[in-house]
């Protein structure tokens, strides 16, 4: 499957595609006053615009161009009389941007990511992608909320325990707008690695299995922080559990290299009372 194209409303058709045609775009259907189609100058997708009475004002909707050099192109339409509402800037999530609004109000990114683009370092693993594998992870506590400040984002979270049974905890959990069951074996001696499988279900279905999860229910704010190569999850716990922040990476390998951010404190990797199975039977705030 590949994606065609994107349709994008306006009320003034032929000034829009005066606007498209100088960020570079080419003109391949013209069927004025109603409709246009543009080719994207590299490679197969297109971009449409088609005429109607109002535009629904907002960022309910963003079209994403990607150029290699971004500085260059928006000097080189800043030149041409384009208005630029966001000067390229780079962003936690790796790429580089700049932001603007087509004759409309739809808001467009013009932006660089190079490999960044589809292989992010948080991109999910193949092996996830067959809702198996063999999870490597090291945990820490942290010493600061220097993190925040490096977090590309951060997603609340709610989840519980049908099973904490070591040798086979199942865990249901609502993410953002998602829901996921998580089945998992037993850690190794060293507590680094250990099965997983993992399937997403809908957040609905997730919250009614929430209501048969083993009490208390876990709630965190997961912040994701890019430090190197590696992504950190931070997690900094809510409820029963206020006042512990735990920070994991993921690995490919046992013993592969990362590097430390100075607010990741003490490895707690393989200490049983860190792990959400149990912090759920002895909250933080009973140690």
């Amino acid at each position: 499957m590949d994606l065609n194209q994107v349709t994008i409303p306006a009320t003034d058709v032929a000034t829009a595609t005066e606007f498209y045609k100088k960020l570079g775009l080419k003109l391949i259907v013209d069927a004025l006053p109603r409709y246009v189609r543009f080719e994207c100058p590299a490679g197969n997708s297109t971009l449409s615009v088609h005429e109607v009475e109002e535009v629904q004002q907002g960022d309910w909707m963003v079209v994403y161009f990607e150029t290699e050099d971004l500085d260059k192109r928006v000097i080189q339409l800043q030149k041409q009389g384009v208005v630029f509402d966001e000067l390229p800037e780079d962003r936690p999530w790796l790429w580089r941007e700049a932001g603007l609004r087509d004759p409309g109000g739809n808001k467009v990114i013009l932006y660089s990511a190079g490999k960044n683009r589809k292989y992010p370092p948080w991109r999910i693993s193949e092996e996830k992608q067959t809702n198996q594998s063999i999870e490597i992870e090291r945990k820490f506590l942290v010493n600061s909320e220097a993190f925040k400040k490096e977090a590309a984002h951060s997603t609340r979270i709610v989840q519980g325990f049908l099973s904490t049974t070591p040798e086979r905890t199942v865990r249901i959990r609502v993410k953002g707008e998602q829901g996921f069951m998580t089945i998992k074996g037993r850690s190794n001696e060293a507590g680094t690695s250990r099965f997983e499988w993992e399937k997403e279900i809908s957040a609905e279905e997730a919250e009614q299995l929430l209501k048969l999860c083993e009490q208390p229910i876990i709630e965190k704010t997961r912040y994701e922080v890019l430090f190197g190569d590696h992504v950190f999850e931070v997690d900094e716990f809510r409820g029963d559990n206020q006042g512990l922040t735990v920070a994991e990476i993921e690995l490919q390998q046992e013993d592969e290299r990362f590097d430390k951010p100075d607010w990741l404190g003490a490895e707690v990797t393989g200490e049983v009372k860190y792990y959400n199975s149990n912090l759920s039977r002895t909250p933080f705030k009973q140690w």
